[in-house]
């Protein structure tokens, strides 16, 4: 998992779940958020998918859960 804050006004989670691989760009999940996460918590996030999202300078991604509510277990 990976958490960058107060990029683009929203900060960003990258988890991974195992499935998917690095080589085909499907291993990580991105999703974005007002809220806070740190490495380890367990979460549900519940957010809307969008697919084929690019919003320029490199931040491109085929799926990605914008806006989400997160709740760290």
């Amino acid at each position: 998992m990976k958490f960058n804050a107060n990029i683009l006004d929203r900060n960003w989670v990258h988890i991974q779940d195992g499935t998917g691989t690095v080589k085909d760009g499907t291993s990580d999940l991105t999703i974005t958020t007002a809220a806070g996460v740190k490495l380890g918590d367990v979460i549900t996030a519940t957010g809307t998918v969008a697919l084929n999202k690019d919003f320029g300078a490199g931040y491109a991604y085929g799926v990605i859960i914008e806006g989400a509510t997160v709740v760290v277990k």
